[in-house]
């Protein structure tokens, strides 16, 4: 064979015609061979192999879906569309004539990148109702079709029942594919599995994969994670057997792998004049505090104002920054691992942030206990002391832990206090006041979505309307189509690339401009003749809080913003709703505390208030536990300052004493 022929059969083979779709870029590319091939096309003398059969159909694909050439003429276009015409009948008359007999040599051979649409014609065509099972799940196994591609087609499973459940438990590597159906959030495609593959089938499956030799963490993971379900098999010794697999497989990993270092270091300096300062060694943040800032700031105001704008739990708008949200999830941390459909879906930036406030929590805690004030008792002092002197809001009441209590104990007062707390504040916004009697009496799971809030329309949240999700995505998404113009013009996201570059409009791609000519229609950006500037800075804000909080504090904003917030609310682009916590700052309680809404958090108030709580690492583990509770109780403490601040004067925690920044200032 010589070297001419083998690029022949590569051409063959792996450049046929596909239509991948009109989102695909790879479309655009073929129209010119699409139309080509139509044009060839003889009625008379079809292809008789099952790649020339769906390469024609691919082709038929092309100009039903209206992609033709550009520069082709009216009466060329009319021709081409009649020329498509006859295909749909020569590529079903093909799939009509297969029988049991010669499905082996009429479809053993089919090309990868055609088993998505053989499978798509051979249930749309009836040859899985005419066929038999072992004939056809042999040819489809031969043609290297993929169990998991087998489950995409629900005619498949409905007409071979019983025999896709035998192919699935005949390995336990299929686990996966079951796992994937139930617990698996955002799939590409929706797969099906056999009526008769029962619960415990799954449940007996899965529990094969545990013990199997090498099974992916990432599926390990997800079962750990599941809910308990009866329909899935799912139930707590299988989350457990899961959990303590993966954790053996993480050990024995990072047991001959040193991997990167990475995390964050918080000190206090005695020489540094700033509040705080932020540096990177390596791959490792650190954080450092200014002793003179934190010992001028020992007041119990100033402390939960350290917690707020200092260390960054809410300083803009009294939106906490501590929940994940998806504008922070980078391009590849969405394609690669696995999430489950119950999942709080987390990031590096999460991770990373996550670790920061919680450090920042145990070395504040231990900067003020050496100096004799306890955070529970400036807790107390907020809800017992400020709020009647300051804002005449009488009747909370807030328990410190005992001085002797262990962190174990600390742990359960402290949630029981939060929850108390949380109680309270739902009652005085319904009533007006606390009767502690009436507290007692409707005491139950605290679910904080619902924790009311006195402020009407308090926060505005994006809708799916295609635009307002275009414009957030465009301008702050790293895989916007607007990051990259050429080497010496890119950015992270649209936003970095027009502030750091000078981009002249003429610069940008033909399919870039459409883009920058829908922020320029909104008001947000504007062509200078040299360069792209971002303007209307209150609708930047407004925008800017929509991607990195998912919400918008519609009281905190200028007349200007507001103005913005309620066109948008015209257009359909953005709702306001009322609560004390947005819906992103309730997912993150739910997500530390319960399993209201995640399967994959920590749980922490379930465990500790039924006593079920992790035996085996000691102290330590109810120490970080009781850090991630006070961190949790300071947050909460914010949002309802910030609620009350804004119904009642201009006085308090976070407008009585000055900022790091004011002082800067």
């Amino acid at each position: 064979m010589t070297a001419d022929t083998d690029v022949d059969d590569v051409d063959d083979v792996t450049m046929r015609l596909r239509f991948y779709g009109a989102g695909d870029f790879a479309t655009y590319w073929q129209i010119q061979k699409a139309a080509d091939l139509i044009q060839r096309f003889n009625p008379s003398a079809p292809p008789d192999d099952v790649n020339g059969i769906l390469e024609i159909h691919n082709a038929r694909l092309f100009v039903e879906a209206g992609f033709t050439p550009k520069d082709l003429p009216e009466a060329e276009h009319t021709s081409l569309t009649e020329a498509a015409r006859p295909i749909r009948r020569v590529v079903a008359q093909w799939f009509h004539a297969l029988k049991d007999e010669d499905l082996d040599d009429k479809l053993s051979d089919v090309d990868w990148q055609y088993h998505e649409h053989l499978l798509d014609l051979l249930a749309a065509l009836g040859v899985f109702g005419r066929c038999s099972a072992t004939p056809m799940l042999a040819v489809l196994d031969r043609a290297r079709i993929h169990p998991g591609d087998l489950l995409t087609s629900k005619r498949l499973v409905e007409n071979y029942d019983t025999q896709v459940r035998d192919l699935l438990l005949a390995n336990p590597d299929r686990a996966e594919l079951v796992i994937r159906h139930h617990l698996e959030d955002q799939v590409r495609n929706e797969t099906f599995l056999p009526a008769s593959l029962t619960p415990a089938d799954q449940r007996e499956l899965i529990q094969k994969y545990i013990d199997s030799d090498n099974p992916n963490g990432n599926y390990l993971k997800l079962v750990a994670n599941a809910p308990i379900d009866d329909k899935t098999g799912v139930d707590k010794r299988l989350i457990v057997k899961a959990k303590r697999r993966y954790d053996a497989q993480v050990k024995e990993f990072f047991a001959t792998n040193t991997g990167i270092t990475t995390g964050c270091s918080v000190s206090v300096s005695d020489t540094q004049i700033e509040p705080m300062m932020v540096s990177l060694d390596d791959t490792v943040i650190e954080y450092t505090f200014s002793e003179a800032w934190l010992e001028d700031t020992l007041d119990y105001a100033s402390v939960l104002n350290n917690f707020q704008f200092l260390f960054e739990f809410a300083p803009e708008d009294g939106l906490l920054t501590l929940p994940a949200v998806d504008s922070e999830r980078r391009g590849l941390e969405s394609v690669f691992g696995l999430n489950g459909t119950h999942d709080y879906l987390t990031g590096h930036v999460f991770t990373a942030k996550d670790l920061a406030t919680l450090s920042q929590t145990v070395m504040y805690r231990r900067f003020l206990e050496a100096r004799d004030i306890d955070l529970e008792e400036v807790l107390r002092w907020y809800f017992e002391e400020h709020l009647p002197s300051e804002l005449g809001i009488t009747g909370f009441a807030f328990t410190p832990s005992s001085s002797t209590a262990n962190y174990l104990e600390r742990c359960r007062n402290l949630f029981a206090e939060m929850e108390s707390i949380a109680t309270q504040y739902n009652l005085f916004i319904e009533d007006g006041e606390i009767d502690h009697d009436v507290a007692t009496a409707g005491a139950d799971l605290v679910r904080y979505r619902d924790i009311s809030s006195a402020i009407e329309g308090k926060y505005a949240y994006a809708t799916d309307h295609p635009e307002i999700q275009s414009i957030l995505h465009t301008l702050f998404s790293d895989q916007s189509h607007l990051t990259y113009v050429d080497e010496n013009l890119s950015g992270d996201n649209a936003v970095d690339l027009l502030v750091r570059n000078e981009v002249p409009y003429e610069a940008l791609h033909a399919f870039q401009q459409p883009m920058i000519d829908k922020l320029i229609e909104i008001g947000l950006a504007k062509n200078t003749g040299q360069r792209i500037v971002l303007t209307n800075f209150p609708l930047f804000s407004v925008l800017r809080s929509l991607s990195h909080h998912e919400a918008v504090a519609y009281h905190h904003l200028d007349h200007a913003a507001r103005a913005h917030v309620d066109a948008m609310i015209d257009a359909g682009w953005l709702v306001r709703r009322s609560s004390l916590l947005t819906e992103a700052e309730a997912a993150y309680f739910n997500y530390n505390l319960n399993s209201v809404d995640f399967s994959n958090g920590p749980k922490l108030r379930n465990k500790y208030q039924h006593g079920v709580q992790p035996k085996g690492e000691g102290e330590a583990q109810h120490q970080d536990t009781y850090y991630r509770a006070l961190r949790l109780m300071i947050a909460l403490t914010i949002k309802i300052n910030d609620e009350l601040v804004l119904t009642s004067t201009d006085h308090g925690i976070s407008t009585t004493d000055e900022t790091p920044a004011d002082r800067d200032n």
